[in-house]
């Protein structure tokens, strides 16, 4: 699937590069395949895209997501394959939302850390300049 915004760029990108339209379209739906899967797969909290953009995961949400997976987990009851592999699918997720949030938090420490540590060295150097 496609953003519907792409059907107005495929045919004159591929006019202009001399390119059947049928390749571009295959193309552009490679790179939205891979940039889905990629914002899916949780692997960080920012994923940049050149030419495209930035993505930023909203820490404020991952609470939520993790109260709707652990809400959803209390209701399955996996007694058919359909529900224990649901019930997996929904703790794989819930393993990748937790990893992401420790993520989030330990880089938010470790700038603290950084903005803390540069403040007492501006501070050492404005002393030092003041003697």
């Amino acid at each position: 699937m496609l953003p519907k915004s792409s059907k107005h760029f495929i045919k004159p990108t591929a006019d202009k590069l001399g390119y059947d339209t049928e390749l571009v379209d295959d193309a552009v739906g490679f790179f939205y395949k891979a940039l889905r899967k990629t914002l899916v797969d949780m692997k960080g909290p920012n994923i940049q895209v050149p030419n495209f953009g930035s993505f930023k995961t909203k820490e404020r949400e991952l609470p939520k997501l993790l109260a709707k997976y652990n809400q959803h987990l209390n209701i399955l009851k996996p007694e058919t394959f359909t529900q224990a592999k649901i019930q997996k699918e929904l703790q794989h997720k819930l393993k990748k939302v937790e990893a992401l949030q420790k993520q989030i938090l330990e880089e938010k420490a470790r700038k603290a850390i950084f903005i803390k540590e540069k403040k007492e060295r501006d501070e050492k150097q404005v002393k030092s300049t003041m003697e």
